[in-house]
């Protein structure tokens, strides 16, 4: 398959697309290299099918891929003759060489591409050429040895026997292209750490910071990390660290009952944007490398590796308790994940996220449970956050939730003891929550639009359930010291 291209830098020419995995952006690594500022570094991949066509999907750009004037949301096949748009570039699709001024092949530093003729010999047909993706993992095994490797809170619950640990605890290179063989653990861990971030909450007003989890890079043109919705549920306020330079963020969306969050930087210096891997492409028993910030004896915020396998490809959490919501596409694995590492990154020796580090499984009735930890598989990662990142979050109005269960004494906070509900004990300002007075006292929430809550995180799911950004709920609160619950309405953001 061959590319004509009809505006920008290089007009006229026509690239071959070679490879099994070939990628087009503005980062000198791709494949193809284009001029153009509204392109994204790493902005759509062109995979071989074997029939000759090509699939085409975006690499989660800033701008969006086109096709015939039809902006992509899933990989589309091509047949030829299709019409491209990257940025202000425009590609046509050809099943053959077409009629360009110049052939040009791969990738060129500093320019769009190479005449076929250029400076470097020509190889001969016996040849053995590197790939796009041999000279790729060349590029980043010389990156990897620039690289030196940078140097929480767990809630364990216990609910009809099950002993839960919810893990506060994301980020690696950009781009989607797998190198022809895997990384070794060590290149991998150098590669991905400027990725990884340490999430961090503020109370307000104090200016302390404490780390909560971990989160990794979506975008890093953007400043875009993603993490656990109950990692910014913990705080009103969110700082990041990146390596040891402490950042602001602020909440661009959250989907409570999907655990995930988009948090945005303004100073995006240093960010690598991770690649998307595909559930699809995972095999029971590959190695993956979970990366965060977890508790240690040092008491210190170093970033940590642990090294495990793939246990199931697509799973579900479904047992009942207190604080994880229904999770319908999880990862199981036997890589250590621990307090902290919650929102981090689950990556492949490619070098890919195939998961969110959420959850680990510690005990089942009276007998322990180990190597069971649990990752929202990417598969749903880039559903949910391709509408977070736009602002759109999924049944959150800015209120921080806790849960009676985990209290030690509801009454000394001037509320009913054995009136079930779950309790509000902060909103992030600025918020739909914040504005209606929320978050000012510790509240009780015990209905939603009528529906009673159970004091478990998935009856306010259940109660939100198709809630969209702007529809406006009535919560049933009871107030400290009041004997009558009130109604407040609140809209989602």
């Amino acid at each position: 398959m061959w590319l004509t291209i009809r505006s920008g830098a290089g007009e006229g020419d026509t690239v071959e697309v070679t490879g099994s995995h070939f990628v087009v952006g503005r980062d000198e690594a791709c494949d193809l290299r284009i001029d153009d500022e509204r392109a994204s570094r790493r902005h759509a991949a062109f995979e071989a099918l074997p029939d000759g066509r090509a699939a085409l999907r975006d690499l989660g750009s800033s701008n969006g891929t086109y096709v015939d004037g039809q902006l992509i949301t899933a990989p589309i096949v091509l047949e030829g003759n299709e019409t491209i748009q990257i940025g202000n570039t425009i590609l046509i699709v050809t099943r053959g060489a077409g009629a360009g001024g110049r052939t040009v092949i791969g990738v060129v530093p500093g320019g769009l591409a190479r005449p076929a003729a250029a400076a470097e010999p020509a190889v001969s047909p016996t040849a053995e050429a590197p790939t796009p993706s041999s000279v790729e993992r060349v590029r980043l095994r010389r990156s990897v040895r620039r690289l030196g490797v940078l140097a929480g809170l767990l809630s364990t619950l216990a609910v009809g026997g099950i002993a839960v640990g919810v893990l506060f605890v994301v980020g690696v290179i950009g781009g989607e292209e797998k190198p022809e063989q895997p990384l070794s653990v060590p290149e991998l861990i150098a590669a991905v750490e400027s990725s990884t971030v340490q999430i961090r909450g503020k109370n307000v007003p104090s200016d302390d910071s404490v780390g909560t989890g971990t989160g990794w890079v979506l975008d890093a043109e953007q400043g875009l990390v993603v993490t656990n919705a109950h990692v910014v549920n913990a705080f009103p306020l969110m700082v990041v660290a990146v390596g040891d330079d402490e950042r602001s963020a602020e909440i661009v969306g959250v989907a409570p009952c999907e655990d995930l969050a988009v948090l945005r930087l303004r100073d995006t210096e240093g960010l690598v944007t991770l690649p998307l891997g595909s559930q699809s492409r995972l095999a029971l028993g590959e190695t993956v490398v979970a990366l965060g910030f977890p508790v240690n004896a040092a008491l210190g915020d170093d970033l940590t590796a642990t090294t495990g396998v793939v246990s199931v490809v697509q799973t579900e959490w479904s047992i009942p308790n207190l604080d994880v919501p229904l999770l319908t596409n999880v990862i199981q694995t036997d890589a250590v994940i621990n307090p902290g590492n919650s929102g981090g990154p689950l990556v492949t020796l490619e070098g890919e996220l195939v998961g969110v580090n959420s959850a680990g499984l510690t005990q089942f009735g009276n007998r322990p449970i180990q190597g069971q930890g649990y990752s929202i598989g990417v598969d749903r990662v880039r559903e949910v956050t391709d509408s977070l990142r736009e602002g759109r979050s999924l049944g959150w109005t800015g209120a921080g939730w806790w849960f009676p269960a985990l209290v030690d004494d509801m009454t000394a906070l001037g509320l009913p003891p054995d009136v079930p509900g779950l309790l509000v004990t902060h909103a992030v300002p600025g918020t739909p929550a914040a504005e209606a007075g929320l978050g000012a006292q510790p509240t009780l929430v015990v209905a939603i639009d009528g529906k009673p809550l159970d004091g478990t995180f998935r009856s306010y799911c259940d109660a939100v359930e198709g809630a969209s950004s702007g529809d406006i709920v009535t919560l049933t609160v009871i107030f400290p010291g009041e004997a009558t619950a009130r109604e407040v309405a609140v809209a989602f953001v």
